[in-house]
């Protein structure tokens, strides 16, 4: 394979579409970005030209809150698990994401994070870039679809075996700081160099903007399992809402949140600070059909996944291109916008955009062909393709 190609295509940018647009690439990354009046110029004689014209090069999407897909999790604690979920994730055009636990056992909490630290290196069809821990320092009354037997306060001796278990791995913890003395170990965890994000909280909007102060600039899908948004009483929600420092994510699957809330968040957060995410389950690309979760049973229905005995929202079954497709019809925002929450936002908010998350000379070539309905045609990481994969 020659060491210099390029892509042509509808180029997305974090400000704009260049029709019929090409992307140089070379040794893994962007060389550089061509509009279509300049390519005429260029000598393409020596390199390898895929012509996707009439498609959209989107970055490669990145998602910061995923569980799982096709019958694997992350809580498997198994690298082999992590690498059949990389495959799911080509097929969205996602090219980078971080496996996302569950409140547990601080034994299999360990477990599944020693198979995140084995894979993270490995050149996987969609990279490892970190790993999102939701819980287990989570609020009992805002369990939503946790284990409720393991849910717990913050203790000096697990937040330090946690740090050395986690050392070189950028790390997204979820916490809600309401509870016992939670709020005081966000700048230690923020001194780990760790995102701290508030969620699964009944936080009162005073509560919340302490841990912001803290250091606290993240909100783990924003609307679900938090305390009740109210016009005296605007609890977290308020509050991040309120504070153009943190980033929120977003289940935009129709099911979790109303679209109202979706324009609500995205218009006054603005797309700089959304991150879309899909929150997905091991159930996603199976059946429906009853399936046992984190210590319990959950019921795939369609695009609907439920606790068995409660009923309560379990995560989800979305992909992050659909949740694209979505935002588009619901907010009337321009491609690029959309785009923007579903990667340069993700890699802000957890620090990684100076690699990945836009198309940009000098960042990873990890690039999505799209085309016009959001299907993912082809996905191409540091400039190979790896999905569909080579035959």
């Amino acid at each position: 394979m020659p060491k210099v190609k390029a892509i042509k295509g509808n180029l997305i940018l974090p400000d704009r579409i260049v029709e019929n647009g090409l992307i140089l690439i070379k040794e893994g990354k962007i060389a550089d970005l061509y509009e279509a009046k300049k390519i005429s110029s260029l000598d393409l004689s020596s390199i390898e030209v895929i012509d996707r014209s009439g498609l959209y090069l989107s970055p490669g999407l990145i998602d910061v809150h995923l569980h799982g897909a096709l019958g694997k999790e992350a809580m498997d604690g198994r690298a082999e698990s992590l690498r059949l979920m990389a495959t799911h994730q080509a097929a969205c055009g996602v090219t980078g994401f971080f496996p996302t636990t569950l409140t547990a056992s601080l034994e299999d909490i360990i477990t599944a994070i020693e198979a995140v630290q084995e894979v993270r290196k490995e050149n996987l069809v969609s990279q490892v870039l970190g790993i999102h821990l939701e819980g287990p320092f989570v609020s009992l009354k805002r369990k939503g679809a946790q284990n409720p037997e393991f849910i717990r306060e913050i203790s000096d001796q697990e937040l330090e075996i946690l740090r050395r278990s986690l050392s070189g791995l950028k790390t997204l913890i979820t916490i809600a700081p309401e509870v016992a003395h939670n709020l005081d170990y966000i700048k230690k965890m923020k001194e780990f160099g760790w995102v701290v994000s508030i969620g699964h909280s009944d936080a009162t909007y005073e509560e919340a903007r302490k841990a912001i102060e803290q250091g606290s600039n993240h909100a783990t899908h924003l609307f679900n399992a938090w305390r009740e948004f109210h016009h005296r009483e605007p609890g977290g929600i308020g509050a991040v809402l309120d504070d153009d420092r943190v980033f929120v994510e977003l289940i935009a699957d129709g099911i979790h949140v109303h679209p109202c809330f979706i324009r609500l968040a995205v218009f006054r957060k603005g797309v700089n600070r959304v991150c879309l995410i899909t929150d997905s389950l091991k159930e996603t690309g199976l059946p429906d059909g009853t399936y046992a979760w984190g210590g319990l049973e959950v019921v795939l229905k369609g695009n609907e996944i439920r606790l068995k005995d409660s009923g309560v929202l379990a995560g989800s079954v979305l992909h992050l291109n659909r949740a694209v497709k979505n935002v588009l019809e619901w907010t009337g925002l321009s491609i690029p916008e959309v785009i923007f929450m579903a990667s340069l936002t993700p890699a802000k908010s957890v620090g990684l955009e100076a690699e990945v998350g836009s198309l940009e000379k000098g960042k990873l070539a990890n690039i999505a062909v799209f085309n016009g309905d959001f299907e993912t045609v082809e996905t191409y990481l540091l400039g190979e393709r790896v999905y569909p994969g080579i035959k």
